[in-house]
Parts: structure tokens; C-alpha cells; sequence
């Protein structure tokens, strides 16, 4: 029996089949004679490739890859050598996409839990691995100037502790009453950058020596501050304060815009002397409505017919309301606006020619796209649209519903809300 074994061992060898293995082997009448050692390291490298599918992203894992698809490829021509040599390859490819996802992801985790500036720094050297990956790079400077804003508050604070110490030594030489020593104090505060403490101290000093321009000068820094750090609320606040002092202005125009933007329909912004309601915000601008009524005014002065074009709240608001309500760059900032002024689809009361404006009154038709984001209105309001005769304008009721057949335009019952284009480029 056992030489029966032997001899079926022998046969299955010679018909180049292995008992213990299958059908590796080529049988002796193949052209390729079989080289048991290169048998032994094709298995392994399958085997190796196989496994590589159950290890994690890495930049270890492209580098195996690359490893073993040029192994395959000194073994071309060997079995399926050459297709597993591409296989490889092409595994290469996917495993960096991989390994830059959960780079990026591990990115984003940090700067989520990011808190001081090392950890932003860290971060940001993550992102830069991945250059060139989704918004990698963006997310890179972004956490490289939150870094830099960290370390600069860093180095104010131990400006600010020495100065506490001075402070404290001047307090007892001078008395922390009189104006002299709180006018020092405030000098302190704002050499060391402590510019709210500074705006403050001056403030209560009033007209006290160069008190004023001193409150100035701090509103102006202490907004440029803001401004690097992003805090556009903050930093629009204190350049409107600064007055005309440097390019205040103009700064709190681009702090203005870029509230704005980062705003949303429904949400408030103060430019000029009042508060206004962003309606919509779109790529170059954005529709406002001032948030409060004004008081009661006519539409038009004069008795007999009338449209928006020769109306005198038009004139007015584009004259003497825009020149008082805005600063010089407020106004170059507001949107010339090609105003239609369509006829009562109602009545087919006739609204004239359109009209270029800076600052105007809602059409029917607008008030009712936006009306839902209008507050309670409690008071009628004029819209620009002719009501159901020549001497009429159509209004917005308290309840906040449209009123087309109008009102006579000399009536004084009603109040006033404008709207207006702000540009926000």
C-alpha cells in the first residue's frame, strides 16, 4: 500500500501536480522548467499583496506597494507577474488619495480643537502636507494667521503684566484719582496695545489735556486690530468712532462688507447713522432695508399726478438723506441702481419712466419676494409703485401686506423705509 502511495506521489510530480499544493507546478511537457525558489517568492509576494489591503493609509502603505510592484516586475513574464505589477501600481494611486484624505481629516480635527498657537502651527503643517488637496492650502494660511494673532497676544500679555507693575508704582507716587494719574495710566494702556482699557480711561477724562485725540488714535489701532483678527463687528464699531482720523473710512467700509458676507438674509448691520436688514446677498452686492421706520412723510409734495420719477421723497432721499446719513465712503460704496417702475397691474395705472437711484422705496412686487423677511411693520409704509389713479401711491399696511390700489400721495400717514444696493467688492 505504502509503495502505491509513493508511486501516485511520483506520477503526480512527474505530471507536474504537487499532492500537498494543487496545480502549481508546469508539467514536464511545459516550455518554462519551474524554479522551485522562484515558485517560493511569487507566493509570498501575492501573498504580501493580499495583505496589504487590510493596512491603513499611510505613507507606508504606498511605499509597500511600490516595493512589491517592482518585485512583480523583475519576475515579467512569470505567471501573472506583470498584471500584479499594474495592479500594484494603480494601488499606489489610491492608497496616496487615501493617505491625503486622513491627512486632511486629521488636519481638521486639529484645527477644530485648536487653542494656542503651537497647535494652530501644527495644524497648519498638516494641511501643507496635502498641497494641492481640496482647500489644503487655504485651511494652511488660515491656521498660520491665527497662529501668528496668538503669538501676538501672547507677547502683548507680558507687555500688558510689566505695565501693570508700572501702573501700580505710579498709582501710589500719584494718586490713582487725580485726572494727572488716570491721564498716565491711559498713556500706559495704550503703549503696551491695551486699547480698550486705554478708549476707556479716555473717555472718562473727556476734554483733559489731548485727551480727545489721544480716544481717537486708540479707536483707529484698536480697529486695525480687530481687523487682523477678523473681528470685522468690532472692528467696524471703532473706525466709525475714529471719525475721519487716517483712512478710518474707508476701512470701516471694508469692515462693513465683509459683515456682510459673512451674514446671512434676516440679520442687521449698522451703516452710516442707522441700522439696516440684509435682504439678499449676492456675489458683488447686497440688498439692505433700513431695519426702523422713519417718520411720516408724503410721497409727493405737490397736489396732482405723480410717479416715483418726479416724486419729492425720491428727490429727498437721494439728497438730503443720503448726505446726512452717510459718511463720503458710505456713499461711494452705495450701488447707482437701475430702478424699474412698473405700471399697477391692478388698475394699469401707469408708473412712469425708470429711474436711477442711490437710495429708493420698495416696488409692489418686491415687497411681496421679501416679504417674509420683513418685521412687524406696525405702521403703513409707502412703496414707489403708482396706485389705482395718477395721484395715488401704493403702501405696505401695518400687517405687512400690499396694498395696490394706493393711498393719495400727499398724505402725511405714512412712513418711510428705504432700501438701497450696497457693492461689497
Amino acid at each position: 500500500m505504502e509503495n502505491n502511495k509513493k508511486n501516485t506521489s511520483s506520477e503526480n510530480l512527474i505530471n507536474g501536480q504537487n499532492p500537498d499544493k494543487g496545480t502549481d507546478y508546469p508539467n514536464r511537457n511545459s516550455k518554462e522548467v519551474l524554479d522551485p525558489q522562484k515558485e517560493q517568492d511569487y507566493q509570498k509576494l501575492v501573498e504580501l499583496m493580499n495583505c496589504m489591503g487590510c493596512m491603513t493609509a499611510s505613507g507606508d502603505k504606498s511605499v509597500m506597494y511600490k516595493r512589491i510592484g517592482k518585485q512583480f516586475k523583475k519576475m515579467s513574464g512569470y505567471k501573472e507577474a506583470d498584471a500584479f505589477a499594474k495592479q500594484c501600481m494603480e494601488s499606489v494611486k489610491q492608497a496616496d488619495k487615501e493617505t491625503k484624505k486622513a491627512i486632511y481629516k486629521e488636519a481638521k480635527r486639529r484645527k477644530k480643537v485648536a487653542k494656542q498657537a503651537e497647535d494652530y502651527k501644527l495644524a497648519a503643517e498638516e494641511f501643507r502636507k496635502v498641497s494641492g488637496y481640496k482647500d489644503a492650502d487655504a485651511m494652511a494660511l488660515e491656521c498660520e494667521k491665527k497662529s501668528s494673532i496668538l503669538e501676538r497676544k501672547s507677547f502683548r500679555k507680558k507687555w500688558i503684566g510689566c505695565g501693570i507693575f508700572v501702573l501700580c508704582v505710579v498709582a501710589v507716587i500719584l494718586g490713582a484719582r487725580t485726572s494727572h494719574a488716570k491721564y498716565y495710566l491711559a498713556n500706559i494702556y495704550k503703549m503696551t496695545g491695551s486699547y480698550p482699557s486705554a478708549i476707556d480711561m479716555y473717555k472718562r477724562l473727556g476734554a483733559y489735556k489731548d485727551c480727545p485725540e489721544r480716544l481717537v488714535e486708540c479707536r483707529y489701532r484698536y480697529g486695525i486690530e480687530a481687523e487682523k483678527e477678523d473681528n470685522y463687528k468690532t472692528a467696524a464699531k471703532e473706525f466709525a468712532a475714529a471719525g475721519d482720523y487716517k483712512d478710518s473710512e474707508e476701512r470701516l467700509v471694508a469692515a462693513q462688507q465683509n459683515l456682510i458676507k459673512s451674514s446671512k438674509p434676516g440679520q442687521k448691520i449698522k451703516i452710516g447713522k442707522y441700522e439696516w436688514l440684509i435682504l439678499d446677498i449676492l456675489d458683488d452686492r447686497a440688498f439692505l432695508m433700513k431695519n426702523s421706520s422713519m417718520e411720516e412723510m408724503p410721497y409727493h409734495s405737490e397736489p396732482g399726478e405723480v410717479t416715483w420719477e418726479k416724486a419729492s421723497l425720491r428727490q429727498w432721499l437721494n439728497t438730503q438723506f443720503l448726505e446726512e446719513s452717510f459718511s463720503l465712503s458710505e456713499q461711494n460704496n452705495i450701488l447707482l441702481t437701475e430702478v424699474v417702475n412698473s405700471d399697477n397691474t391692478a388698475y394699469g395705472t401707469k408708473g412712469g419712466n425708470d429711474t436711477q437711484d442711490y437710495i429708493f422705496m420698495f416696488s409692489a412686487e418686491e415687497a411681496m419676494n421679501y416679504s417674509s423677511l420683513f418685521p412687524n411693520f406696525k405702521t403703513n409704509t409707502w412703496l414707489r409703485s403708482p396706485g389705482n389713479d395718477p395721484y395715488s401711491a401704493a403702501f405696505l399696511s401695518d400687517k405687512g401686506s400690499v396694498m395696490d390700489y394706493g393711498y393719495v400721495a400727499t398724505s402725511y400717514e405714512f412712513k418711510v423705509r428705504p432700501v438701497m444696493w450696497y457693492k461689497l467688492k
